[in-house]
């Protein structure tokens, strides 16, 4: 398994079709063997982050992200909505609380300069404009950082069986 299609993309991009290319996939070992490869080719990977993933000691796919200057979106910031006390919509009795949770689980993922954004499945213009809130407000306190820590403790707590792999992603 390589980089299919890389002469494709290469000329994609060479007649302006294209600006970026990338990858996404769940498998990180092998998200670091395609930035290592194929460094010329490769500008953007799409992989899972959630609000409580940490960057491994060492062979982390972050090394060659950085050194490499890859872009990656992380998905599934929130696990599936596991971070949340209620159901993440904005008539739920908790909205004010996930609310609050969503912005700390942005800020905490903006805060590693290895990852470009994260990408939230948002269903209102409230969910969108919270993000835009958490952006603008920064890295967490570290009152922020502990209750944050312990909502995330939580998500791992309710994750439902079929996100049970997220787990994978605790460390990337």
């Amino acid at each position: 398994m390589g980089f299919v299609g890389v002469p494709w993309r290469a000329l994609a991009k060479k007649e302006g079709k294209a600006r970026f290319t990338g990858v996404s996939c769940h498998d990180r070992p092998w998200i670091k063997t395609q930035i290592e490869k194929y460094k010329e080719q490769l500008q953007v990977v799409v992989t899972p982050y959630t609000a409580a993933t940490t960057e491994l000691p060492k062979d982390s796919i972050f090394e060659a992200v950085k050194a490499r200057d890859v872009g990656v979106f992380g998905i599934k910031p929130f696990a599936s909505n596991s971070l949340f006390k209620g159901d993440s919509s904005p008539n739920s009795p908790q909205a004010e609380e996930d609310s609050k949770r969503a912005r700390m689980a942005i800020r905490y993922i903006l805060s590693n300069p290895a990852i470009t954004a994260p990408i939230p499945g948002l269903i209102s213009v409230a969910q969108v404009d919270n993000v835009v809130k958490a952006v603008k407000e920064g890295g967490l306190t570290d009152a922020e950082a502990a209750e944050h820590r312990l909502a995330c403790q939580e998500m791992w707590d309710r994750l439902p069986p079929e996100y049970c792999w997220l787990k994978d992603h605790r460390q990337v």
